[in-house]
């Protein structure tokens, strides 16, 4: 018989009598192709290793490079930076995100002037609990100033303009029929806090500060307020006049028939 040109390593051949000096022949050739295999198998992995290493002082150097770029680019494009660090803002409710693009957007807007007329069309749009969750999102309270007080006096302005334009009669006065209900307390409050620091400051003849941003806010929304009041009582007495006059003219043609 004659060994298989390429047998597998857990077979082992054995020739009679001469087995033994063919095994130690086959066991030192074995160990030498080992020892050269290990030591091949060694030198493969540190020249891989090396590769390794190589690769990754590249990457390095490339990421390097690929930093100071965007760095040059910065420097030399200011708009890209600040585009990337876009600030994302979360309104509380939908009527807060509509009051504030509306207001944003007031400086393009056409020439009617007509400002928030999407926000009156969001609020037609909705049910009466809905609108009533949309309106008490706007400030809970007095700690809620901070942000509650801007979206407090762009809503005060949605309703003037509201009453402003003769339209929605029944619908604007609802509106700010609720608006009142919810908010009507930190109103008052505000104002009251506003008129006792007027009378205070007239009598310690102290100079008063301008420049307190929360004030001139406070400022603002109160005399928003006051003429909101005199815009919806004009209206409301415009209405009456109309119907008033529309009586007075069913009863005179009753007459003449």
């Amino acid at each position: 018989p004659q060994k298989p040109p390429q047998a597998p390593f857990f077979l082992q051949w054995r020739s009679g009598l001469e087995s033994g000096a063919a095994d130690a022949t086959d066991q030192t050739a074995n160990a030498g192709g080992t020892s050269n295999n290990d030591t091949q198998t060694k030198k493969d992995g540190l020249d891989g290793w090396d590769a390794v290493w190589s690769d990754d002082e590249a990457e390095a150097d490339n990421d390097g490079l690929n930093e100071t770029e965007p760095n040059n680019e910065s420097k030399n494009n200011p708009t890209a930076e600040s585009n990337k660090r876009r600030k994302v803002v979360h309104h509380r409710s939908k009527l807060a995100e509509l009051l504030q693009s509306c207001f944003d957007a007031k400086e393009v807007q056409s020439i009617s002037g007509e400002t928030y007329t999407d926000v009156t069309f969001h609020l037609s749009q909705m049910g009466p609990s809905s609108i009533d969750v949309e309106i008490s999102s706007l400030c809970y309270g007095i700690h809620d100033l901070d942000e509650g007080l801007p979206l407090l006096h762009l809503a005060s302005m949605w309703l003037l303009e509201a009453c402003q334009s003769h339209q929605s009669f029944e619908a604007v006065n609802a509106y700010l029929h609720r608006f009142l209900h919810v908010h009507g307390n930190i109103i008052t409050r505000m104002d009251q806090a506003l008129q006792k620091e007027n009378e205070e400051s007239l009598l310690s003849d102290a100079p008063v500060e301008e420049d307190d941003p929360q004030k001139l806010k406070l400022k603002e929304f109160i005399e928003t307020i006051v003429l909101l009041r005199e815009k919806q009582k004009g209206a409301s007495n415009r209405l009456q006049g109309k119907m008033q006059h529309t009586i007075c003219l069913l009863r005179h043609l009753s007459r003449m028939v």
